[in-house]
């Protein structure tokens, strides 16, 4: 639905009521930089957004944008305003409290729920940007424009769900549990079964405990409270030998030579694994999609030639690589758990009371440096990991604590030693037991989390195959756009693509001058970045709006030449014919040659006025010329603005010389391109004397208020806008009277009657072109 005008009241630079009245037109809008060009297109980003503009979002806006969106002079009567009004009549009204609070009503809003901002506008700073840009976030970008946002938003969604399902299970905490009942076991039971183990637990209850019960798990309780209640009864000196006793008894040395082995099975194998599962699962996906049943097919990841019929299986052979490296992982993470354990059991038992007369000793006074580095040590550190440097200083400073322990422990009284060796069954047993009565919780919280993952899997699955079918419609439509941009040139096939080695990402490929290029940043100038950054944001534009959704491009060409600049207009009218496009530039001649260029029953051209004030806010110019960046500077600068005349007429003239076939003297190198005004009108003014005419009942005469316009400017011209040009001396009289005439000069070639150009429409034949009611024509065959 096509905009009919949009109005602002003391929202950004406007003041008092002004309207961008575009009647449901195409509109090209020229401005000076800080003319207020831009809160238009901000008012509608205001509007589309729900209160929001991008660019403004930041900490010293305010909580609702009201530092920046409310005009800074609004005076307290007045009240900030938006107002869009669509081609049926719908009118979108957003008021604007004072806090920035946004209230929105009319039926317009329900007309554009559905536009995309993305789709609908874009500004100087966006236009290279996304270029810029990482390719994940170009995915994040073009995602939702894709139409897949939603599908985005539920594999990310599964993503947290899988993860907040091992969170708040605890999912690490139980593996943890049951790889280390499996370790106790292997280090008390050697290899004997869980019958086996329990059959020893019963007969150590029937010893130390006169009740009788027949679970296993019970027994090792009980077994527990009876064997503390007979520690209780012994003697400081039989206590402190126990405790040494299950100190020397730890595992350590053992622990210490797991991890050591399981680092080096991870540095040697799991990593290049780990990679090889990107490449390959990640490949696997793309390729599997597409095979046929005959043929081979290369690998992704080994690079092998496979038949096509065995691909399946091969994927599965690296699968089950993967699943090794995953093993060795868990060795590794258990192997890290059992250390922390082990150095955690010694620090306790070696922390005792009973123990405090030994670490006392003044014989230990070595040990006691050991102890000190016991008692400061992290070994919570360890279950993350435990570099060769730390097993080094594991084994240095603890290990002849451990065996210290064990040389004192030995005269300890057999009882005393048995009681030992029993309790360190009882602990390891129940350890194994309550791991036994996790396994099956585990192993359903372990398919629940693979079950979600492979759902997430299934929707990215869809996603990348939906996004690359899409991409490769986009891709010809920006190829097509950067031919019309740039015709002839070595740099070819720009298109998007999807990276096979990771999810969530698209970039941007290209061939410059027949070489593969996986990045435009590579090679391309900034200029040419711009240019390519304004063809994704209109094949986007036109992959996925409906034709009467307008396009707002706010000076978009800052760094395009001349020569690339003049090619939008061919894009425009190729791919765009039947959408509303809305342009805001500051190039003076740009907006000259677009007004020259346009169609003026589809186009709308209206200049600002140069920014005064706050009070004052955003102005029209009455003309459609950019006279107005002169007249702004008579006060303060007369030569300024006398040089502003003159420069603009150099544009202007050039131009209409061109649309009237004036023929002009040829001129060597570069001179042709650099004519100035005086050049043309001496030429307009000879040639008008014979080619422009005016209607005069049934026939045509000559112009002679045109000719006698254009002589009085190229008066001006040589005199007034050549000293303004060149020194000082010029006054502000001078200059007014400079600009004036000129506007009168270009105003000559318009048709009072219907408002058109004298070059409006072709004729009967090829000599001549004429206004739209042919009331004025040029002859330029009689030249």
């Amino acid at each position: 639905m096509k905009i009919k005008k949009i109005d602002l009241m003391w929202f950004r630079g406007a003041a008092d009521a002004v309207s961008l009245q575009s009647d449901c037109k195409s509109m090209v809008v020229y401005g000076q930089n800080g003319s207020g060009k831009s809160s238009f297109v901000d008012a509608f980003e205001y509007a589309l957004r729900n209160g929001k503009i991008g660019h403004l979002a930041h900490e010293y806006s305010g909580k609702h944008q009201e530092k920046a969106i409310i005009n800074t002079h609004r005076p307290k009567s007045a009240r900030a305003e938006v107002r869009i009004q669509f081609e049926n009549g719908a009118e979108l009204k957003a008021e604007i409290g004072a806090n920035g609070a946004l209230a929105l009503s009319g039926a317009g809003g329900v007309a554009i729920k559905t536009w995309d901002y993305a789709r609908t506008v874009l500004r100087q700073d966006e236009v290279a940007h996304f270029i810029q840009d990482t390719k994940g976030n170009k995915y994040s970008v073009l995602l939702p424009l894709l139409g897949l946002g939603r599908m985005e938003v539920a594999a990310e969604n599964l993503r947290q769900l899988a993860r907040s399902v091992e969170t708040e299970s605890k999912l690490e905490e139980i593996q943890r549990i049951v790889n280390d009942g499996e370790v106790r076991r292997k280090d008390s039971f050697g290899g004997a079964t869980d019958e086996k183990i329990c059959e020893k637990i019963e007969t150590l209850h029937k010893r130390y405990v006169a009740s009788s019960t027949n679970d296993p798990l019970t027994q090792c309780t009980e077994l527990e409270t009876a064997l503390d209640a007979k520690i209780a009864q012994y003697s400081g000196d039989q206590r402190r030998h126990l405790a040494l006793r299950a100190a020397a008894e730890v595992s350590l040395k053992t622990c210490v030579d797991q991890v050591r082995s399981t680092n080096s099975k991870l540095a040697a194998a799991v990593e290049p694994l780990i990679a090889e599962k990107l490449s390959v699962l990640q490949s696997a996906r793309a390729y599997s999609a597409k095979l046929g049943k005959e043929g081979s097919v290369n690998c992704p990841a080994c690079g092998r030639p496979v038949a096509t019929k065995a691909f399946l299986s091969h994927v599965d052979s690296e699968r089950k690589k993967l699943q090794e490296s995953v093993t060795i992982f868990q060795d590794w993470k258990t192997a890290l758990g059992s250390l922390c354990d082990a150095v955690k059991s010694v620090r306790s038992s070696l922390a005792r009371p009973e123990v405090k007369e030994w670490r006392d000793d003044p014989s230990n006074a070595q040990l006691s440096k050991h102890l000190a580095w016991l008692n400061g040590f992290d070994a919570d550190a360890i279950r993350v990991s435990c570099a060769e440097e730390e097993l080094k200083a594991i084994e240095d400073k603890f290990l002849p604590l451990v065996d210290t322990a064990g040389l004192v422990s030995k005269t300890a009284p057999a009882e005393v030693t048995q009681l030992s060796v029993d309790k360190k069954l009882v602990d390891a047993a129940k350890t194994l037991l309550k791991a036994r009565e996790r396994e099956p919780a585990l192993a359903r919280l372990r398919d629940l989390v693979a079950f979600v993952k492979s759902i997430e899997e299934g929707v990215r699955e869809e996603i990348r195959a939906r996004s690359q079918t899409m991409v490769e419609e986009i891709s010809e439509d920006i190829e097509k756009m950067w031919s019309i941009f740039h015709p002839g040139e070595g740099i070819e096939r720009v298109h998007l693509y999807i990276p096979e080695d990771t999810d969530k990402a698209i970039d941007i490929a290209l061939k410059f001058y027949g070489v593969e290029q996986d990045s435009p940043r590579l090679t391309l100038s900034e200029g040419y970045r711009n240019s390519l950054g304004l063809c994704i944001f209109l094949a986007m534009a036109k992959s996925g709006a409906s034709g009467d959704q307008p396009l707002f491009l706010d000076d978009v060409v800052v760094s395009l030449d001349r020569n690339h600049r003049g090619m939008i207009v061919e894009l425009l009218e190729k791919e765009f014919s039947d959408r509303q496009v809305i342009i805001f530039t500051h190039d003076r001649e740009w907006y000259t040659e677009l007004r020259q260029q346009l169609d003026e029953k589809k186009w709308i051209f209206r200049a600002l006025l140069p920014y005064s004030s706050p009070e004052v806010g955003i102005r029209w110019s009455h003309k459609t010329t950019t006279f107005g960046d002169a007249r702004a500077q008579l006060e303060e600068r007369p030569d300024s603005a006398g040089n502003d005349a003159r420069k603009i007429m150099d544009v202007e003239l050039a131009l209409i010389a061109e649309r009237l076939h004036v023929a002009v003297p040829y001129m060597r190198g570069d001179k042709n391109d650099r004519r100035m005004a005086h050049d043309f009108l001496g030429k307009l003014i000879a040639d008008g004397k014979k080619c422009f005419q005016k209607r005069s009942g049934k026939d045509y005469v000559s112009n002679p208020d045109a000719i006698e316009a254009l002589d009085a400017a190229d008066r001006l011209i040589v005199s007034t806008a050549n000293r303004a040009s060149h020194s000082f001396d010029v006054v502000g009289p001078e200059s007014a009277k400079l600009i004036d005439n000129c506007e009168r000069a270009l105003e000559s070639f318009k048709c009072s009657s219907c408002g058109r150009n004298v070059w409006f429409a072709d004729a009967e034949g090829s000599e001549w072109v004429q206004c739209q009611c042919g009331e004025l024509r040029w002859r330029y065959g009689k030249a």
